[in-house]
């Protein structure tokens, strides 16, 4: 597909107002891509901010900072309509966190899977512009985003 490690690095050499410009730009792809494969029973916008909060909760704790450092470039990229709070709530109702993950990522890999190649390669993209808003892509958001290249 691509080389990911590549990928990460120039994601984290990106300006933030370059960064803002592209999330806008392949959020939109994305959204209008996956709505366009018609897949049964998932919401795009929910399920991709989902799994994006999954990289930052992977750890099984839902901690309001790491939400709060997440919530403007989600907002930028899914919009208003995006419940982030309602996504929030699922995470903390659950007995099981990690398990609410696993559905959102086999979620997200159910999307990969139906996507033609560019559509992927645009899904992991946002993705990783997504968690690195900090500037940076730890580890474990690498770790868990790259799982889609293998979908």
């Amino acid at each position: 597909m691509f080389e990911f490690q590549k990928l990460c690095n120039e994601v984290e050499a990106l300006d933030p107002a370059h960064r803002a410009a592209l999330i806008a730009e392949k959020a939109v792809s994305v959204i209008a891509g996956v709505h366009a494969l018609g897949i049964d029973g998932i919401d795009p916008v929910e399920t991709l901010a989902a799994f994006v909060i999954g990289s930052v909760v992977s750890d099984g704790v839902v901690s309001e900072k790491d939400l709060l450092g997440i919530e403007p470039s989600l907002v930028k990229a899914f919009g208003e309509a995006c419940d982030l709070y309602g996504i929030e709530h699922s995470f903390k109702v659950s007995k099981d966190v990690k398990k609410e993950i696993a559905n959102y990522t086999q979620a997200v890999h159910s999307i990969v899977w139906a996507a033609d190649e560019q559509l992927a390669a645009d899904i992991v993209l946002l993705c990783l512009l997504l968690t690195s808003v900090d500037g940076k892509v730890s580890l474990k958001e690498k770790r868990y985003v790259k799982q889609l290249c293998t979908a």
